[in-house]
């Protein structure tokens, strides 16, 4: 039973005994009670296991056990650790962290112990700084940035890494130290970071201020077309050469019509004269520097003309234009002049802008000259060929033995009509029409019925029409003998002419003989001309032969004649 049990107990009994009872009591117990704690059986540490920052702190508790595995009140524990210089432990179980690293924390009383396994973690930075916070540079220039972190008690943190960056490396770059470079004009932040915590500083980059500049050829002599590259060169203030890259420099030319420049100091030859380049940076526009060009027109030792081939036609202009060549054999620009003439003149001329035009045919000269030195060429001088021929009227009709006239109109390759060329105009069925030589024009005269093709021709080229030769209609018939006398089996010859209303005769025509009486007498035609007809006698009597021609599909046409037929 416990001294605690024991003064319940008492406690309790005090209310059934009288006071002098109690004291009675409390005599005899005196000498069972042991204020002395009992021996510990074993002992706990709570908790278990910590982790602490570094100078981060915590308390743990021992408690001692009887072997019944009751606490032991006012039972003493001691606190030890097997890693001081990791962490460190009071008497009253407060364990505080030193330095990264794991110890191992004992509670031990009686001889029995229990342990906390301690884990010391790096201490956390509550803020950073870096120094300087705000600074300005120029381009070029470098700086050591610092960086500080600090935990929650503001303490310095030492030995702590931490990872730069810049929100610009294009205007300032960072390494990994804390060491910036300058590198274009601008504003940049510069973080420090560590444990998710973030330092910044503000740097601003100006640019190196220009003291003066120089150009480089400070003078030069240029031929036209030539072009020569400047060097600019920039110095500080302090007379130190600078770096002319992210500067915007102004070139100008004080004669644009002799030289020009360009933005990088290119300057181009125009034409012969004098001119000053000047540069002048637009940040400091009182700093310039110039540089002074002779532009002078190039030698010229040879001229060619152009073109060479070809021919000159009459009446057609044709430009020339003249190459002129320096000594290393390089074009000289457009813009001298050139002097253009003929020994040729009834053949050619020519005009000074080097438009030649033919004049008759023949062989043509041309002759350019210009500072001594000159280039001739020679043409022949021919007619314009003709490109097209048209005939009109591109169709006609016209009746047998009738005449049509047929025009030519000739064309050259210029559009132009010309009428000095040669006209050879030709048939193409000359059995059924035949065609005069003219000059222009051709005289078709129609033999017979049907379609004809007449050709114009000149140079080659042909032009086409139609002539239509129209059938002219039989009017009437005359025989020589309108009544025939024969005898049995017996024939004879009559000429017939067939007419037309003009009382023209009509050849190649086909007739029709009828007969009223065909077993007393017939009739055919004998001949193909159509001029005379056959009577046949086959029984004695009398017939009536009716004569009348046929057109081209066989209809009868014109007035009919008849022969009366007498058979002995």
């Amino acid at each position: 039973m416990r001294v605690a049990d024991r003064i319940v107990s008492f406690s309790r009994g005090a209310r059934r005994m009288g006071t002098a009872a109690l004291v009675a009591g409390l005599a005899m117990s005196a000498g069972c009670l042991d204020l002395k704690p009992p021996a510990a059986c074993s002992v706990t540490v709570a908790p278990a296991s910590l982790t602490l920052p570094v100078n981060g702190a915590a308390t743990i508790v021992g408690t001692a056990f009887n072997c019944d595995g009751n606490t032991i009140r006012n039972k003493r524990v001691a606190y030890s650790s097997s890693n001081a210089a990791v962490a460190t432990v009071t008497a009253e179980g407060n364990v505080i962290a030193i330095a990264v690293g794991t110890a191992t924390v004992s509670g031990t009383a009686d001889g029995k112990s229990a342990s906390v396994q301690v884990t010391v973690t790096p201490e956390q930075a509550a803020s950073i700084t870096i120094t300087p916070t705000v600074l300005t540079l120029r381009r070029t220039n470098t700086r050591q940035l610092v960086a500080v972190a600090r935990n929650a008690q503001q303490t310095i943190i030492s030995g702590r890494a931490f990872r730069w960056a810049s929100s610009n490396a294009s205007v300032v770059s960072v390494d990994q130290t804390g060491l910036v470079a300058a590198v274009a004009p601008g504003t940049a932040v510069i973080t420090a970071e560590s444990d998710q915590t973030v330092g910044q500083a503000t740097i601003n980059v100006t640019e190196i201020p220009i003291g003066r500049c120089t150009l480089s050829p400070a003078t030069s002599r240029l031929t036209v077309t030539q072009t020569i590259q400047s060097t600019l060169t920039l110095f500080d203030t302090a007379n130190t050469v600078i770096p002319n890259l992210g500067r915007t420099i102004a070139w100008t030319s004080s004669d644009e019509t002799v030289a020009t420049v360009s933005g990088s100091g290119l300057t181009r030859a125009i034409k012969a004269g004098s001119a000053t380049v000047t540069a002048s940076p637009v940040e400091n526009p009182q700093i310039t520097c110039k540089s002074d060009l002779t532009v002078v027109d190039a030698r010229i030792v040879n001229l060619v003309i152009g073109p060479r081939t070809g021919s000159l036609r009459i009446g057609v202009p044709r430009g020339f234009g003249a190459a002129l060549l320096d000594s290393t054999n390089a074009q000289v620009p457009p813009g001298r002049i050139v002097t253009w003439s003929t020994n040729t003149p009834q053949t050619v001329q020519i005009t000074q802008a080097g438009i030649a035009t033919g004049l008759a045919i023949g062989p043509a000269r041309i002759i350019a000259t210009i500072d001594g030195v000159a280039d001739t060429v020679t043409f022949n001088v021919t007619r314009i060929p003709v490109a097209t021929i048209a005939v009109s009227p591109l169709q006609v009709s016209v009746f047998e033995g009738r005449t049509a006239t047929l025009t030519a109109t000739v064309t050259d390759s210029v559009g132009n009509e010309v009428t000095d060329r040669t006209i050879e105009w030709i048939s193409g069925d000359v059995s059924r029409a035949t065609v005069t030589q003219g000059a222009r024009s051709t005289t078709v005269s129609a033999l017979a019925a049907g379609a004809v093709s007449i050709a114009a021709t000149s140079e080659g080229r042909v032009g086409q029409a139609t002539v239509v030769i129209q059938r002219i209609p039989v009017d009437t018939i005359v025989t020589t003998s309108t009544a025939v006398s024969l005898t049995r089996g017996g024939q004879s010859r009559v000429t017939i002419q067939l007419r037309d209303a003009q009382g023209n005769q009509l050849f190649n025509r086909l007739v029709q003989v009828t007969s009223s009486d065909a077993n007393v007498a017939t009739g055919s035609q004998s001949d193909a001309t159509s001029t005379s007809i056959t009577v046949f006698g086959a029984n004695s009597g009398s017939a009536t032969l009716t004569i009348r021609a046929l057109n081209s599909v066989g209809q009868a046409e014109g007035k009919a004649t008849t022969i009366t037929v007498t058979v002995q």
